[in-house]
Parts: structure tokens; sequence; C-alpha cells
């Protein structure tokens, strides 16, 4: 009789690391671990909010923590873990922008007219979002174009 191994499908670090995206960048204000970020026209980084259209689109998560004018690493893809996130009870979900907090991950999108919507990754773990940035549309626009192109 014929056995027939079946090779492992489990991931490890290396597997993770060849698909990672990281960028370097300089912070406009305070960036905490794990915060989500924008990059404005100067290609400073700050804190995402869809509640404030001048911070919008996110482009991914801080790694680390620094004060104005630091250099800093942003994860663009892939898997981040942060002991600064706590996803638990939310694990599978699609992670949005926050409304409510600069730089925050939420459960869900935001409701409010004026909002932007984006989707940043999915909640994988209690303390790692996978980050895959997705577009962005305005709450409550008149046009179906999304968010930043004209309609």
């Amino acid at each position: 009789m014929l056995r027939h191994r079946i090779p492992s499908q489990r991931i490890g670090p290396a597997d993770i690391a060849q698909n990672l995206l990281d960028q370097n960048f300089t912070t406009l204000e305070t960036i905490t671990d794990g915060d989500l970020v924008y990059v404005n026209a100067s290609t400073y980084i700050g804190r995402a909010q869809a509640s404030a259209s001048a911070t919008m689109h996110a482009i991914g998560a801080a790694i680390g923590g620094g004060a104005s004018g630091q250099l800093m690493s942003v994860r663009l893809h892939g898997p981040y873990i942060s002991s600064n996130y706590d996803f638990s009870g939310s694990l599978g979900r699609q992670a949005y922008v926050s409304r409510s907090s600069a730089g925050g991950v939420s459960t869900i999108g935001p409701a409010s007219s004026g909002d932007i919507v984006q989707t940043v990754g999915y909640m994988i773990a209690r303390r790692t979002l996978f980050v895959s940035m997705g577009g962005a549309y305005q709450r409550g626009a008149t046009s179906v174009a999304p968010y930043g192109q004209s309609g």
C-alpha cells in the first residue's frame, strides 16, 4: 500500500516576512503603535480619522510610536501585531478607520453623513490586524465616485 505524505501547510515567520509591505515616512504629529495613518501632500504621516476628511485615505498601520518629526515605518500590507489592539470578540471581522478616535481601528464603518468609510483589513487575532487597505466613499455623497475622485 502506497502512502503519500501531504506537505505541511503551516505558515512560518519566513513566509509572513515575504508578504509584508512596509514604508518609511516622517511623522506630522505624535503617533502611537498601531495607529492608522494617512500621508499628506508633503509626504508626512498623521493619524487618520473617518470624520475628518483632510486625514483620509488611510494608507496603513504605524509600526511603533514616535513624536512629530521622527522617521517611522508603516505597514502598508500584511499582518501587524500591536499590544494596543484588543480585537477580542471581533475576530474575522472587517476593520474600518474609526470615526471617533484619530488613528483608531473600528469594528463598524462610520454611519454619519459626511464621514469617510474605508475598510483597512481584517481582525485575525486578538492583537493582530491583517492590513489590507480598501477604497473609501463618503456617507451621504450624491456622487457615486469613490471619495477623493471627481464624479
